[in-house]
């Protein structure tokens, strides 16, 4: 091995995956809106300002998920897109879950993170495309830093994107 490749070998860091999903979601109590506190990068998400996801039963276990944000800066033109969220854990249980868009566009997430339907994060089996959500358009700093301190073992949490949010939760 060349010194170069060592060098570069000890100075990249190297993440794990994902960790284990929680043991279980509710997908009844996991509806509603979520407004996302921070994200990694995503092409769809570009120049996205108050961004949230909602999550709506169509059956016991099936859910409709509309996300949103302004385009640019909060009030200007809305971009919306919506999917369907499923199950892949046996009794509904959500923490491991497919959304499909567009028919055919799908991806396996899991919520590695849920405290009491009010925080959670979700992720890609890759850590990837991560996001720390809240049922709020703000979160307390400490909890938000524990959060940050645990993603830390899986993510470079400096690459973080911390959108605008609305405080006030509005959409046209």
């Amino acid at each position: 091995m060349s010194i170069v490749s060592l060098i570069i070998l000890t100075k990249t860091p190297s993440y794990a995956k994902a960790p284990a999903p929680v043991i279980y979601v509710n997908p009844i109590e996991f509806s509603g809106l979520w407004y996302e506190i921070a994200r990694t990068y995503n092409s769809y998400e570009e120049n996205c300002v108050a961004p949230t996801v909602e999550y709506k039963k169509i059956s016991k276990t099936k859910l409709e998920v509309y996300n949103r944000c302004f385009k640019e800066k909060i009030g200007a033109d809305l971009k919306e897109y919506k999917g369907v969220v499923e199950p892949l854990g046996s009794n509904g249980n959500m923490s491991l879950m497919e959304k499909t868009y567009y028919w055919i566009f799908s991806e396996e997430y899991r919520i590695i993170y849920l405290d009491n339907y009010e925080t959670a994060v979700v992720v890609d089996e890759n850590m990837e495309y991560v996001w720390i959500m809240n049922r709020k358009p703000t979160i307390e700093n400490k909890k938000l830093g524990d959060i940050i301190s645990m993603l830390n073992n899986y993510i470079d949490t400096d690459k973080l994107i911390f959108p605008l949010q609305d405080k006030n939760g509005r959409y046209k």
